[in-house]
């Protein structure tokens, strides 16, 4: 027997077999120890965790050419090709390591025994171990009594035992997963047995237990999870709480992956009150392809004594070539379902549910589009949309070029219907050719603009059928200077901006009583509506115009980082003929003026960012305000807080209040108040505070809801998140 002594290294594996095996064991065990429950949880709160996994290696820890080195401090090589190494023993092959007290290598079985401090090391993983065998030539592999620790995540745990099948199968006794410090496992997942199965890309778990705090609050017999992105069918988490509407509430989602392209969540929700409502929601995506289709059923609500159904569709398409098709369909059995059932604002407002199908077609300077479109009333408001079966518009898209002639096209051709037999309905074709010559300087612009409006209908009446139509010019002017000066306050220079501007629109009057109102309303009043061509939304009604709108604005620019400090404007618009043309029921507009619009923008940093903006429109004969609205904003480090006013005459009057602090790395307070001041009611209350941690998260949040006068929609809401695994959430 011969000895060699201090630092021996030795290349004694060929590549492609140490690479082979290395490579399986790698995969196999990052796979145990980071699929177990994957997630792609993003550490924002990254700076409470002391630990910092990539501090582990290195940039020596990894070798840069191709061959296997060995290095120990002894080294005993004898006749029947066992070879061992003591100390410092280093087994490393570009980036993966294997480093152990001692190492016993058989040549004829290729059998690998390590023992004393045996650590396992990629760029993806450390596994440390107090004793290890592996087999090159069969892609076997023992550890026992390991820990690991994730070098991308902080993902870490250990296992009584792991045993590499082969190349495909891995099996675990006794394994835990965490995300948390070392010596601080606030939260820990374990597993009585694991088995990850490389080839079919799953894993099996027996005995999961949850435990919080060393206090164990979940169990799952059984559990099969994926081992890549891919999906895999099986059960959620659950939900479950308590509120007034729906009594005891239980949810249990089960996710069925159907194909690749195509999945479904199927949930059933059970409430004490009410019964148990069954949530579908399947969706599908292909290359050009998307969409998602909800079905919701509750057979025989004890509440109102009825089956409730909801149907919602959305699908898109881009099949290439400038093609573009989409469609929406929704539907609910009856008015209140989504009041019931959802927790989204803006849905359980809703009038009217759009069911619309379009189809589009782009070119750099055209654009064609086919829609149609209905609806399903919720509320009766007075508001019945007619149904557009179809609309056909073809435009044209030419970039607007100055100081030249520029050409425009807006046409379209519509085939109004309606379930009411009294109403009118029918077809009607619109073409609105147009030039302009817009002229463009520094010191201002002129720009002059001249189209022409061709309407025809084509009507079928109580009465019977009739035809119309009406050609009708419009003459616009919208001209501009530019004034600036040097300004300078509180020892910071600015650029102050002085801009008057004048807009004159001509378009003469034609009776268009006898003409129907399919999709027409009035254009809301606001800042910008005096500078438009039209009175009107839509094209039912050509309104006469001969005024004229004057404006001044002024803004402050800061020279140094060319932010805009301060914008303020005014406006108002003199009529120079009364307005015959009306909707229905309207009298002529008589008014020689329009009420006067006003706006301001400021924002400015004085201990911490200030934003300001306001409108307000006011009555120059009542003297009174009809409309206002102002927002302030204040944010310092992390203090967000938003005050918000808004009132128009006669139908809405409220406050609101919204706030976002971070108070510390762990704590952070949310906040929303939302006030109808006309009705003395709350609309919407929001209360919300979060405390984090290195890896877990608690958060203790409040909600009321405003439904109608005689039902308000109260809970809370206590959700614990565990980084790196998911979230456990009480209602109530």
């Amino acid at each position: 027997m011969k000895k060699n002594q201090t630092k021996i290294k030795l290349t004694i594996f060929d590549h492609a077999t140490l690479s082979k095996a290395n490579k399986a064991r790698a995969s196999l065990l990052i796979l145990v120890l980071l699929s177990l429950f994957p997630t792609h949880f993003l550490f924002a709160t990254e700076s409470l965790c002391k630990f910092q996994p990539a501090s582990i290696i290195n940039k020596d820890t990894f070798s840069t050419d191709e061959k296997t080195h060995l290095q120990s401090d002894k080294a005993e090589l004898s006749e029947e090709n066992i070879s061992r190494f003591s100390g410092n023993v280093v087994i490393q092959q570009q980036d993966k390591r294997i480093e152990t007290d001692e190492a016993e290598y058989t040549k004829q079985t290729e059998q690998i025994e390590a023992k004393g401090n045996v650590r396992f090391i990629t760029p993806d993983i450390q596994v440390k171990s107090e004793a290890a065998s592996f087999n090159l030539k069969s892609d076997k592999a023992v550890l026992k009594k390991t820990e690991y620790q994730s070098l991308t995540s902080r993902a870490r745990g250990n296992a009584e035992k792991i045993e590499v099948k082969n190349s495909n199968v891995t099996e675990l006794s006794h394994a835990t997963y965490t995300t948390c410090d070392p010596n601080n496992s606030d939260w820990l997942l374990s597993a009585s047995n694991l088995t990850l199965n490389n080839e079919t890309h799953q894993g099996h778990a027996s005995h999961v237990v949850l435990r919080f705090k060393d206090v164990p609050f979940f169990y799952f017999p059984y559990l099969r999870f994926p081992l890549t992105e891919d999906r895999l069918s099986g059960f959620l988490f659950p939900t479950f709480g308590n509120s007034d509407q729906h009594g005891t509430e239980f949810k249990v989602p089960y996710y069925w992956n159907i194909h690749p392209q195509l999945d479904a969540t199927i949930t059933p929700w059970y409430m004490s009150k009410r019964g148990t409502l069954l949530n579908t929601e399947f969706r599908y995506l292909t290359e050009n392809n998307n969409g998602t289709l909800v079905a919701e059923y509750l057979n025989n609500d004890k509440i109102v004594n009825a089956n409730r159904e909801r149907l919602y569709w959305k699908h898109e398409s881009k099949p290439g070539l400038g093609w573009q098709a989409k469609a929406e369909y929704n539907y609910v059995a009856d008015n209140n379902h989504l009041v019931d059932f959802s927790n989204d604002l803006n849905s359980t407002s809703s009038t009217y549910l759009t069911r619309t199908g379009d189809v589009t077609y782009n070119t750099p300077n055209w654009l064609l589009n086919i829609k149609a479109e209905d609806h399903q009333i919720l509320i009766l408001s007075g508001l019945d949309p007619y149904k557009r079966m179809p609309k056909i518009t073809f435009n044209s898209r030419h970039a607007i070029i100055n100081n030249s002639l520029n050409y425009t096209l807006q046409s379209e051709a519509v085939r109004f219907a309606h379930k009411d037999n009294n109403k009118v309905i029918g077809e009607r074709i619109h073409l609105k050719p147009g030039i302009s010559y817009p002229l463009r300087s520094a010191a201002g612009f002129f720009e002059p603009k001249l189209s022409v409006q061709y309407t025809s209908y084509n009507l079928e009446q109580p009465s019977g059928e009739t035809e119309l139509s009406r050609t009708i010019p419009t003459f616009s002017l919208n001209s501009g200077l530019f004034f600036e000066r040097d300004s300078q306050f509180f020892n910071t220079s600015y650029i102050q901006t002085l801009e008057p501007q004048l807009f004159y629109v001509y378009t003469p009057y034609k009776d268009q009583s006898a003409f129907p109102v399919f999709d027409t309303s009035i254009y809301e009043f606001n800042v910008n509506q005096p500078f438009t061509d039209y009175r009107f939304n839509g094209i039912d009604r050509i309104g006469d115009d001969d005024r004229l709108t004057a404006a001044l604005a002024t803004r402050f620019i800061n020279q140094e980082n060319g932010l805009e400090v301060f914008m303020a404007r005014i406006g108002q618009i003199y009529y120079f003929t009364d307005r015959k043309v009306q909707l229905p029921s309207s009298p002529v507009n008589t008014a020689s003026r329009s009420n006067i619009i006003a706006e301001v923008k400021t924002q400015f940093n004085a201990y911490g960012k200030w934003n300001l903006s306001s409108q307000v429109e006011w009555n120059t004969v009542l003297k009174e305000t009809v409309f206002s609205s102002s927002k302030l904003g204040y944010q310092y480090n992390n203090f967000n807080l938003n005050l918000a006013y808004r009132y128009q005459q006669n139908q809405l009057d409220t406050r609101e209040v919204t706030l976002d602090w971070k108070i510390n790395p762990r704590w952070q307070l949310n906040a929303k108040h939302l006030y109808d001041i006309k009705d003395d009611h709350v609309i919407e209350n929001l209360f919300g505070i979060n405390y984090g941690s290195c890896c877990w998260g608690l958060k203790l949040s409040s909600k009321e809801r405003y439904l109608s006068n005689t039902q308000t929609d109260r809970g809370i809401f206590l959700e614990l998140i565990l980084k790196g695994l998911g979230g456990f959430g009480i209602r109530q």
